[in-house]
């Protein structure tokens, strides 16, 4: 049980109870039940309106606790996976987005918000949260690993190291140290000048010991959540005026890299500052440095554009 992930657990441990649901109700041992069992509770869910990525994880649930003779893992069996691949020729699970927004036109609006200085307190946890996912690429869950206490400042940049778990660690490799350049040309789109001002202003108001970077703007003004920092990025997506009914906070990770990609920077690069998992082996094979800033080099396209 402990080599599953929180959120591997969350998602199992649905599909597990209707497993055990299906079991009772057809008088089967669910410890011992056969392939035709399990494909059969597959099908119940087919049929109840899901989609092959639930019905995948259905699969990957059932071969957690699904014994089968010869040490054949449910998920491998030939029909069960002849099953999936009928599922998803019913029911593809395709790409969310066929489109995205322009990066651009979010941060003219948090330009015009002004200098940190200026905001309250609200208004300046929204526009730095969206300030790092926008200049880091990286998902909603790394934005909230940010730790202060694995914060390095050092001449015009800020450094974090990221000390715990995250989607993608593996044995042997974990996402390198995040850094954040700063941008006197605007003060006002400067992740460092925001990051400065939102440690002042926190310090005062955050729980003892507690030294994640993003807390809540509320009372008990504690560490916030995934779901947190999807909601406030989304916030200033709609307010940027961005269709929020399509696009969720989460977008921000796609919009971000695609516009870097406009920006002149390699897929190596986009790949290195995203830290997506094949972006070791891509780096092996490419044959220029990876030494360019992806935060930096998206402000300075936009300032170039926008000039």
């Amino acid at each position: 049980m402990a080599s599953w992930r929180t959120g591997t657990t969350k998602q199992y441990e649905v599909y597990l109870k209707r497993w055990e649901q299906f079991c009772q109700s057809q008088g089967i041992n669910r410890f011992n039940a056969s392939v035709e069992n399990g494909i059969d509770f597959l099908a119940t869910l087919f049929t109840s309106g899901l989609g092959y990525s639930a019905i995948n994880t259905a699969r990957s649930a059932l071969s957690s606790v699904l014994i089968l003779p010869n040490n054949i893992t449910f998920g491998a069996h030939p029909p069960v996976a002849r099953f999936l691949k009928g599922v998803f020729e019913l029911k593809p699970s395709l790409p969310r987005y066929s489109s995205i927004w322009d990066v651009s036109i979010v941060l003219q609006h948090l330009r015009s918000l002004g200098p940190p200085t200026q905001l309250d307190l609200k208004s300046l946890t929204k526009k730095t949260t969206m300030l790092l996912c926008l200049l880091t690429g990286q998902r909603c869950q790394t934005i909230t690993k940010l730790d202060t206490a694995l914060m390095q400042e050092l001449p015009g940049t800020i450094v974090f190291t990221i000390g715990d778990k995250l989607k993608t660690t593996r044995p042997g490799k974990h996402l390198a140290p995040i850094e954040l350049l700063a941008y006197p040309r605007d003060e006002s789109i400067c992740v460092v000048s925001h990051l400065k001002q939102y440690i002042a202003c926190t310090k005062s108001i955050r729980v003892t010991h507690n030294t994640q970077l993003l807390i809540s703007y509320a009372k008990p003004h504690k560490p916030v959540s995934n779901s947190t920092v999807g909601k406030w990025a989304k916030s200033v997506l709609k307010d940027s005026g961005i269709d929020t009914v399509t696009f969720s906070g989460n977008s921000a990770r796609p919009a971000s890299t695609s516009y870097g990609a406009l920006t002149g920077l390699t897929l190596a690069e986009i790949l290195k500052a995203g830290g997506w998992t094949n972006a070791q082996t891509f780096a092996k094979h490419y044959h220029k440095p990876i030494e360019v800033n992806f935060g930096a080099s998206i402000l300075s396209h936009f300032q170039n554009i926008s000039e």
